[in-house]
């Protein structure tokens, strides 16, 4: 072949002496563009092969079967460390995805929950930031506040969503926004004008407009995150099982195919609706442990997700469902 020698020559400089495919076409007289076509066309021929020598235990290919399956931007797997457990990993992993997607005046928006707060406290530690200089990016909840009971453990404080924004603004020097009003009250009268006062409805509607949304997907048993920060009686989570409730986002609660369960519990509810979360153009739901699953799959199937970060036992699990 007489472009042979050619072909190796550049394939020699790319890969072997790291050159840019600029570098080389100034060295050998010729453009850019025929330095790309050239390398092309040595993957096709077979002039190079190759070889991705993936470390042990790497997620990618799991990940992929489950970004195809769910049609999700990006699957993000957890195993478990010798040194950490995957309740860290995972924070961690949620925390180096918020640095890496964000960018000069985007509004991320967070809930509440031990998972987001370990994220948070992960991002403090991230040096990357000493060298991103965001301008002009908001930090807002996506439901109103929660207050602490006499009787609760005050370290759980500070998972709570205002907390967390404020904190999180702190770490990325952004600016932080709150929701003036409960996550919860007893009247849905009493919601609807809250929702009409201008402080609160000013956040809702920048909620609305975020371009990035990070937030849990609880259960529906005891072990509810928002059960056991009592935000919500029992008896309400009780009754939504009955209905076909499987999980909840922002304690909004959804059935197995994602669907949002028709209750009263919902019209006492603070804090962005299903259907305009689902607009947000990232929303990266974290959650892991087995028993979340059910949750984590209708999310899944209802579209309330298109980022998902978990654990690979969780992984496997909606691998192995039929959607």
């Amino acid at each position: 072949m007489k472009e042979e020698r050619f072909v190796l020559k550049v394939v020699e400089m790319y890969y072997k002496q790291g050159l840019s495919q600029s570098e080389i076409g100034k060295k050998l007289n010729v453009s850019r563009t025929k330095i790309s076509r050239t390398l092309s066309r040595a993957r096709t021929e077979g002039y190079v092969q190759i070889k991705i020598n993936y470390p042990k235990n790497s997620m990618i290919s799991v990940e992929e079967q489950l970004e195809k399956k769910f049609g999700l931007k990006e699957a993000i797997i957890a195993y478990e460390r010798d040194s950490e457990s995957i309740s860290d990993e995972v924070a961690f992993l949620a925390s180096d995805y918020i640095v890496r997607v964000l960018k000069n005046k985007m509004i991320l928006a967070l809930t509440r929950g031990t998972t987001l707060q370990k994220t948070i406290a992960c991002l403090e530690h991230d040096m990357r930031l000493k060298f991103l200089k965001l301008e002009d990016v908001k930090v807002i909840p996506l439901m109103g506040a929660t207050n602490i009971s006499l009787e609760e453990d005050k370290n759980y404080r500070a998972a709570y969503s205002n907390y967390l924004i404020d904190e999180a603004a702190r770490i990325i020097n952004a600016n932080s926004y709150q929701i003036l009003a409960p996550q919860y009250v007893t009247d849905p009268g009493v919601k609807e004008n809250l929702m009409k006062e201008e402080t609160v409805k000013e956040v809702i509607d920048l909620a609305k407009n975020a371009d990035i949304a990070v937030f849990g997907i609880g259960t529906l048993n005891e072990n509810s995150a928002t059960i056991n920060a009592k935000i919500v009686p029992m008896e309400e989570f009780k009754r939504l099982q009955e209905k076909g409730g499987v999980g909840e986002v922002l304690s909004r609660v959804f059935d197995k195919e994602g669907n949002l369960i028709s209750d009263d519990f919902d019209r006492r509810l603070i804090c962005l609706g299903l259907e305009d979360l689902k607009k947000i153009p990232i929303r990266v739901g974290v959650a892991y442990g087995i028993e979340k699953t059910d949750a984590i799959l209708g999310a899944l199937r209802g579209g309330i997700v298109n980022v998902l970060i978990t654990d690979s036992e969780v992984a496997a699990a909606l691998n192995q469902n039929r959607r």
